[in-house]
């Protein structure tokens, strides 16, 4: 084991010279934090070893390591999508250099509030779907129940049926100014920011290793251990590993970017609603090779997006018949469907009394001061207070808590507060509250450097019911619990957005807390060992959507490429010493431009004038043009949203690659100058070339690669017959300027004068970029790899002869391999080449039914665009009975 004080490599702990160091913690900042012990005045002497190596590095070195984890954010896409139905765009989430440290006592005394709570949820969860006991003796009030439209009577197996167990908990906790924590919310649905907790986790120990490893911060990876387990647990399969799948919303889902996370950690299949379908009570995955079963499903949607029998969901279209699979006991489903009556503000609120009711003692960890208004007291003190305004609160819907009105009282006044008086009075058991709760304020740094911001933890408890060997603690008997020593804490200037739930407002940010303990922490590892081997296989089969995704970002990727090389040529010759009238490849680049719609189409024709300034205008209109389809601004848009789609089935070093591409949309600016736009088309151009270099040499050989390099292909091989198309389009024979400006947009320059030397002429030109297999820009090179592919993909069993996509891709390669260059050079009277160019037309339709072919043989349809479901009706006052369908798991 290192010395803790033994530099770590890699680890500067601190700047080197003679430049003074300026202290990360002032005096003022340290004073000002209400995290300090209120009796002694002083931050807590957990504090003291941060504080100390953070003073050691200075402020300097400390926003250094900042950009640096910027940086990280930015190549790694962490984001938060905002919830708006006008706009999808994404925002990196502001990550806090600084940890927030948790003592090794506080952390015990919130390991044992949040496993009790985990205890009463799950009991309570039970009962409401089982017996029901606690509603026949009053314990649980009926209305704040069956009134909730998270209540889903569907998923009520009946009393003697054993319920669904629930296995992942958040909750949100705030320590006030005199030290007590308190808890403000529990997620119980699809609880959000276990993916972003563990991506702080990775950073900071990139920033801050030596920190992490003297300061014996505990892992993360018991948490996750044990969530593994108990997913395992549930799935029935004690002898072979199960299939787990992630069920996502999609990259339109606000934390799109954790599941990808989570589920590349984890090792499951991340999956939309529509990879997924039901046949005879059983679940399957759709994947190229056919149906495979699926036996637990870890949802991150929403109750009413997993079928359309739970509710109606204009964003996920749901899986039909999954609830009767889990009714027949074929597929598990974590967290059970109809968790979310489990997050009633109003249940939150009688916590309290349950806990004594239910477990015979007292909550560990205390309430925000909440209230549910169905008691007649409480209803009569809150309509007195907001008469007298004696005090603040805020009220809200006491069934779903996420994305309806919030009311604060203090700004009411007049009309709108007997309005809102009459509507508690009409409906009072669905309404709830809580009175204003400041949290705790910690030093958190920003670009102007340190600064005391409000501060709240979020915490994850999963509960495992059996083969979860050697579990932390034991609840009760059938349910045991494990919690995440650590979480996701967030910072924000405004108290009260961390207390409601479903709030990420402008100027939050995230910090990473640290669970200290007394001793070394010890490694955990994710493995686990079943009683049977495991057989040995190569490849796997993917989902048709994955597989449709992989083509098209081939395709995006390869006609991007191949448009900015045609427009770079181009500019370059535009801006050169030569006038453009006496350029003589220029109308040939023209014909090109046209044809592959990068101008119009009248800029193609032979009697076609044209002037420096038309050509810009064009030109600059086909990379910035937003109206205009093919442009590259929306190509590479289509290419970035089309990789978001597969982001768990890219390496981080590809996904850094499309980050760089991603960033050099940023720089596509009608008000660059040539020169830059230049650069800027030569640096794009260059990380495409990375891109499929990445993919060449690190993807293996599985059907993502070869459905991506498919799509590579078909675009390469229909932009070279464009190429060649245009050439013979004018109405006299190419000559030696067309000639070189073909290689020179083909990339073959250099292989051609190799061969040739510097002779110029149409035959061997045509061998090289048409029939050559062995040049990977030749149009028989991407028909001789398209073959090799189709070989290798899925066919019904048995079926002896070729499919459709072979028969056409077998007479395309033999037509190329059988042509000979002198007859295609034969000249003609209408055509100056017609052999040539009735093949280049025979090939151009040939390969568009191809790809139609694929698609509709090897591919699913499905819908890119979701509308988000952000509008409410009326007044945003809670209504009794709507179906409220999106998930409370909002950060």
């Amino acid at each position: 084991m290192r010395p803790t004080n033994e530099p770590i490599p890699g680890d500067d702990p601190g700047p080197s010279g003679d430049k003074p160091v300026i202290p990360v913690f002032t005096t003022d900042i340290l004073e000002q934090s209400t995290a300090v012990d209120l009796s002694t005045g002083k931050m807590p002497p957990h504090w003291d070893g941060l504080t100390e190596y953070l003073n050691s590095l200075g402020t300097a070195e400390l926003s250094q390591r900042w950009k640096k984890a910027r940086q990280i954010i930015q190549e790694h896409g962490s984001a938060y999508n905002v919830f708006n139905p006008k706009s999808a765009t994404e925002r990196p989430w502001a990550l806090d250099p600084i940890p927030l440290p948790i003592s090794s006592h506080t952390w015990q005394i919130l390991e044992h509030g949040i496993q009790q709570r985990t205890k009463l949820l799950a009991l309570i969860f039970r009962d409401i779907y089982g017996r029901q006991e606690f509603i026949k003796k009053r314990v649980l009030p009926a209305e704040l129940i069956f009134g909730n439209p998270g209540f889903l009577r569907q998923c009520r197996f009946g009393p003697d049926r054993v319920t669904p167990d629930h296995h992942l908990f958040s909750s949100d906790l705030i320590r006030l100014a005199d030290g007590r924590w308190q808890v403000a919310f529990h997620g119980t649905q699809a609880p959000a920011g276990i993916g972003y907790a563990l991506e702080n986790r990775v950073i900071l120990t990139r920033i801050l290793p030596r920190m992490f490893h003297s300061r014996k911060v505990q892992r993360l990876a018991p948490f996750f251990k044990y969530l593994n387990l108990s997913l395992m647990g549930i799935s029935g399969q004690k002898q072979q590993e199960p299939r787990i799948v992630m069920l996502c919303e999609g990259p339109s889902g606000a934390h799109y970017f954790e599941q990808v996370f989570l589920a590349r950690y984890l090792g499951y299949t991340l999956v939309e609603t529509n990879d997924l379908t039901t046949r005879g009570d059983w679940v399957f995955l759709k994947t190229l090779g056919g149906l495979q079963r699926v036996d637990v499903i870890l949802r991150r949607v929403p109750d009413c997006a997993c079928d359309p029998l739970l509710g109606t969901s204009r964003t996920f279209p749901g899986i039909p018949g999954l609830l009767q699979a889990i009714r027949a006991g074929n597929v598990a489903i974590s967290n059970a469907l109809g968790s979310g009556v489990l997050e009633s503000p109003g249940l939150f609120a009688l916590l309290p009394r349950l806990c004594r009711d239910i477990l015979g003692e007292p909550l560990i960890l205390e309430n925000t001061d909440s209230f549910w208004l169905g008691t007649r007291d409480t209803q009569l003190r809150v309509v007195e207070e907001i008469k007298s305004n004696a005090r603040s609160m805020t009220l809200y819907s006491a069934f779903s808590p996420a994305h309806t009105r919030v009311v604060h009282t203090r700004f009411l006044a007049g009309s709108k507060k007997q309005e809102l008086i009459n509507a508690i009075q009409a409906t009072p058991y669905a309404w709830a509250g809580h009175y204003p709760v400041e949290p705790f304020t910690v030093p958190a740094w920003s670009e102007q450097g340190m600064k005391n911001r409000h501060t709240a933890v979020r915490m994850f408890s999963t509960s495992i019911t059996e083969n979860a060997g050697a579990a932390p603690a034991k609840i009760s008997d059938q349910v045991e619990a494990a919690v995440m020593s650590g979480g996701l804490s967030r910072v924000a200037d405004d108290p009260e957005t961390l207390v409601l739930s479903g709030t990420q407002g402008k100027g939050q940010g995230a910090k990473d807390a640290w669970c200290l303990s007394d001793r070394p922490t010890e490694f955990k590892s994710m493995l686990y060992r079943f009683t049977t081997p495991f057989e040995i296989h190569r490849g796997s089969d993917l989902p048709s959507r994955v597989a449709d995704n992989m083509l098209w970002l081939g395709r995006y990727m390869e006609r991007t490429e191949g448009m900015l090389r045609v427009i770079r040529s181009v500019l370059m010759r535009v801006h050169s010493e030569t006038q453009l009238n006496k350029v003589s490849e220029m109308p040939f680049f023209l014909r090109v431009m046209a044809n592959l719609d990068i101008v119009s189409s009248g800029l193609g024709r032979p009697d076609a004038s044209f002037s420096v300034s038309l050509i810009e205008k064009e030109l600059y209109a086909s990379i910035y043009g937003v109206q205009i389809q093919s442009s590259i601004l929306n190509c590479l848009n289509n290419a970035i949203q089309v990789a978001d789609r597969v982001r768990d089935r890219l390496s981080d070093d590809s996904w850094y690659i499309l980050g760089r591409i991603e960033k050099g949309l940023v720089r596509i600016n009608p008000k660059n100058q040539s020169t830059e736009i230049l650069e800027m088309l030569s640096d794009i151009i260059l990380n495409m070339s990375a891109f499929a270099g990445l993919a060449l040499e690190s993807m293996t050989r599985g059907m993502g690669w070869r459905f991506m390099d498919m799509g590579r292909r078909i675009e390469r091989a229909l932009h070279m017959i464009t190429v060649m198309t245009s050439l013979i389009q004018g109405n006299t024979v190419p000559d030696s300027s067309d000639l070189e400006a073909v290689l020179e947009v083909a990339d073959s320059r250099i292989t051609y004068h190799t061969r040739y030397r510097t002779t110029l002429h149409m035959e061997p030109l045509v061998d090289l970029l048409l029939l050559d297999e062995i040049n990977p820009r030749s149009v028989g090179f991407q028909l001789a790899a398209l073959y090799s592919h189709l070989e290798t993909l899925p066919k019904p069993q048995p079926f002896p002869f070729r499919t459709k996509e072979e028969k056409i891709i077998l007479d395309l390669t033999t037509r190329l391999r059988l042509a000979d260059t002198q007859e295609l050079m034969i000249l003609g009277k209408k055509h100056v080449l017609p052999n040539l160019d009735a093949l280049l037309k025979k090939l151009n339709k040939e390969l568009q039914g191809l790809a139609d072919s694929i698609t509709q043989h090897y591919l699913s349809r499905i819908e890119t665009e979701k509308q988000l479901n952000g509008q409410f009706a009326g007044k945003g006052y809670p209504v009794v009975g709507a179906v409220v369908g999106t998930v409370n798991n909002e950060i």
